[in-house]
């Protein structure tokens, strides 16, 4: 069965228990890249610059303090297991 996700990214269960509002969001939202701006997740953080029409290599960030933090959750693995399946869903769809 498949979870209601709501617009400000929280999962609820079948119950409607909502989780942490991190759940499933170590990475950005990559769909949501401006240039110029940070664009971040619980624990990894990228940003492009752009200067006129070239792209400057974008930098990657990771928080190690949130990283420490996740791991010590009690839902990690399924937190992680989500967010990279989330990952690969994006990736999939930004290749069609």
């Amino acid at each position: 069965m498949y979870e209601n996700v709501d617009v400000s990214g929280a999962i609820a269960d079948e119950r409607g228990d909502t989780m942490r509002e991190c759940f499933g969001r170590i990475y950005p939202d990559f769909s949501r890249i401006e240039f110029n701006k940070d664009l971040a997740g619980k624990v990894f953080r990228l940003r492009i610059g752009s200067q006129g029409m070239m792209h400057q290599a974008p930098q990657f960030d990771a928080d190690l303090a949130e990283w420490e933090d996740c791991q010590r959750c009690e839902v990690y693995h399924s937190c992680f297991d989500l967010s990279n399946a989330k990952l690969a869903m994006r990736h999939a769809v930004a290749r069609i």
